[in-house]
C-alpha cells in the first residue's frame, strides 16, 4: 500500500514555526502587560499608604520637613503612575498588532493544513478505488475461470 506523501510539508512545518513564534511574541507582550498592571497597582497601594501617613504626620506634631518629604515622595510616586499608565497604553497597543500578526500566522498555516487534510483525502479515495478495481478483476478473473 502506497503512503500518502505532502508536497508541500515543509512549507506546512515552515507555517507552524512561524505561528509558534508569533504566539510566543504576543505571549510575551502580554506578560509584560501583566506586570505593568501589577506594578501601577503596587503603586497606587503606595500612594494611598503615603496619603494616609501625610494625613496622619499632618494631624500630630511635625514639622514642614517631613510635610515636604511627603509631598516629594507623592508628586514620584505620580510621575511613576503616569509613565505606567503611558507604558501599559504603549503595550495595549503593540499586544493589538501582535494578535493580529498571530491571527494572520494561523490562519497561513490552518489554510495549508486544509489543503493537506484535502490532498489525503483524495489519497484515500483514489486507492480505495483502486482497491475496488483490483477486487473486481479478480472477481471477474474467477467468475471466467469457472464458466
Amino acid at each position: 500500500m502506497k503512503k500518502f506523501s505532502f508536497r508541500l510539508e515543509t512549507l506546512l512545518q515552515h507555517r507552524h514555526h512561524l505561528e509558534e513564534k508569533e504566539r510566543t511574541k504576543f505571549s510575551a507582550i502580554r506578560n509584560e502587560l501583566l506586570a505593568e498592571v501589577d506594578h501601577i497597582q503596587a503603586l497606587r497601594t503606595t500612594q494611598a499608604q503615603a496619603l494616609a501617613e501625610l494625613a496622619q504626620t499632618k494631624s500630630g506634631d511635625c514639622d514642614a520637613q517631613e510635610i515636604t518629604w511627603h509631598y516629594r515622595f507623592l508628586d514620584r510616586i505620580a510621575l511613576e503612575l503616569e509613565r505606567s499608565a503611558r507604558r501599559i497604553a504603549e503595550l495595549e497597543g503593540k499586544l493589538e498588532i501582535q494578535k493580529q500578526v498571530m491571527i494572520e500566522a494561523m490562519r497561513d498555516k490552518k489554510m495549508i493544513e486544509n489543503l493537506r487534510s484535502k490532498r489525503e483525502k483524495e489519497f484515500l479515495t483514489a486507492l480505495e478505488r483502486a482497491e475496488q478495481k483490483s477486487v473486481d478483476e479478480i472477481v471477474v478473473t474467477r467468475y471466467a475461470h469457472k464458466q
